[in-house]
């Protein structure tokens, strides 16, 4: 307080100074000002800046709101942090769309936007009707940037060449056509999965678990999983706590990463696989060691959740609606009869069993949000609302197959919505969306729909 008193008086006595004050003189008074008054300036103007962009960056936000889909009101700094559900939260979205009379909303965190879709047919307009604007994905730091997965992972790149390259050899795995040559062993995994259903009904979730990882993983490395405890199927099993602290989910992803990097290349040293193809062609895709470990243990990520899950589903389904089980059984008795397993070659002959799969996709969709959102490329209007570039648009799966338009008493389980001259009219021709939408449809998809039939 001393100083800044002695600093204060200092300046008056700038008043009684003239044009015959000596240098000495001025001197004595500047210096002592400069010292005590310019941390001051520095502090405030500091503490000022931070202020300004947060009072400019809200005013941003309440401009842009006004072209935006309906949604709650963001606050300054938090966005709708306060109110965002820590609980199912494709359910309290949903609450949302009705509340605000919109199957289109825009929620906030933070100061970033983003776009949810509740309707099927919306949600089809711009993912796959606009297809060459919402192709692309919205920068994402925890499963991008924090891990250095934003240039070499499949999940993450944004629409473009390099996308295509590891699209166009994910489809040398999994396409329509290349699954056809999986079928032996997929065929000879579901007998083993059979089997250890029938030995240890208890532990069917360890079964179901192994069966679609080892199916998975025999594509991609050329190598069997006999038990829940390999390591393949042990990093399916990462604890979700460690994904909200950033140094433990780098640090694990970082290891994984390198796992998967030895895997694909003593896979080299098998018969045919994923990776082997890979690394054969290497130089002439211009592909690191990094990302064609991460290429290959994309299928572990996109295709064991889709097909473990809907057995277990479907299982669920046979227990909770017997009479639905007994009419699948009886089909398949009349068709197959009881000496032999169901082939492939039965499915077109099983129209009720694959209505119950279709069901079981939309009754109990893995994939609840729709995947990781996309991005437009450039800002789009759709219906009057503005879509910024950049910012994440996703489909809200579970609301969107609970439409009652679409699908009537939705949470019942009727296998007979899916049955010839039964179908309500819907945007894709599979009836549903479980796959997700458009050119980023899951690449799995061939292969999850194989282990069903």
């Amino acid at each position: 307080m001393e100083k800044v008193l002695d600093t204060a008086s200092n300046l008056r006595l700038l008043g009684a100074f003239d044009n015959n004050t000596t240098k000495e003189e001025w001197s004595a008074v500047l210096p002592t000002w400069r010292a005590e008054g310019l941390p001051i300036v520095i502090t405030i103007a500091f503490m000022a800046l931070p202020v300004a962009w947060l009072i400019a960056d809200y005013v941003r936000i309440l401009l842009l709101r006004r072209r935006l889909p309906p949604g709650p009101f963001p606050l300054p700094l938090f966005g709708n942090y306060f109110i965002a559900p820590k609980y199912k939260p494709w359910k309290t979205w949903a609450e949302w769309s009705k509340k605000y009379d919109n199957p289109m909303i825009t929620v906030w965190s933070g100061h970033r936007l983003y776009i949810l879709c509740h309707d099927a047919w919306m949600i089809s307009d711009l993912l796959e009707k606009r297809a060459h604007l919402y192709s692309s994905r919205p920068r994402m730091y925890a499963m991008g940037d924090m891990i250095d997965a934003t240039e070499t992972n499949q999940v993450c790149l944004v629409y473009g060449d390099k996308w295509r390259l590891h699209r166009r050899l994910m489809h040398t795995a999994v396409g329509s056509q290349a699954v056809r040559n999986h079928r032996s062993f997929q065929g000879n995994e579901s007998k083993v999965l059979t089997r250890d259903l029938l030995k240890d009904p208890d532990n069917f979730v360890l079964a179901i678990e192994r069966y679609s990882c080892s199916v998975v993983s025999i594509i991609s490395w050329g190598r069997r999983i006999d038990q829940m405890n390999d390591t393949v199927a042990q990093l399916l099993k990462i604890p979700k706590w460690i994904y909200s602290i950033p140094s433990k989910f780098a640090t694990a992803a970082k290891m994984s990463k390198g796992y998967f990097i030895r895997l694909s290349q003593e896979a080299s040293d098998k018969g045919d696989n994923f990776a082997k193809r890979l690394i054969t062609s290497q130089q002439d895709h211009g592909m690191d060691d990094g990302e064609i470990g991460t290429l290959t243990s994309n299928l572990i990520g996109d295709g064991v959740d889709t097909t473990s899950g809907s057995i277990i589903s479907f299982i669920l389904a046979m227990c909770v609606w017997p009479e639905i089980q007994r009419k699948a059984q009886a089909e398949i008795d009349q068709v197959v009869g009881r000496e032999r397993s169901p082939t492939w070659d039965d499915g077109p002959s099983l129209p009720y069993i694959t209505a119950c799969v279709t069901e079981v996709l939309r009754w109990r969709t893995v994939t609840i949000l729709g995947g990781i959102p996309r991005a437009p490329i450039k800002d789009d209007e759709y219906r009057g609302y503005l879509i910024p570039a950049g910012t994440p648009v996703g489909g809200n799966v579970w609301a969107i197959h609970r439409n009652p338009r679409e699908f009537p008493a939705p949470d019942s389980f009727r296998p007979e919505r899916f049955l010839d001259g039964l179908e309500r009219p819907y945007p894709t021709k599979k009836g549903h969306n479980a796959f997700r939408w458009g050119r980023r449809v899951s690449s799995g998809q061939p292969l999850a729909e194989q282990a069903f039939s």
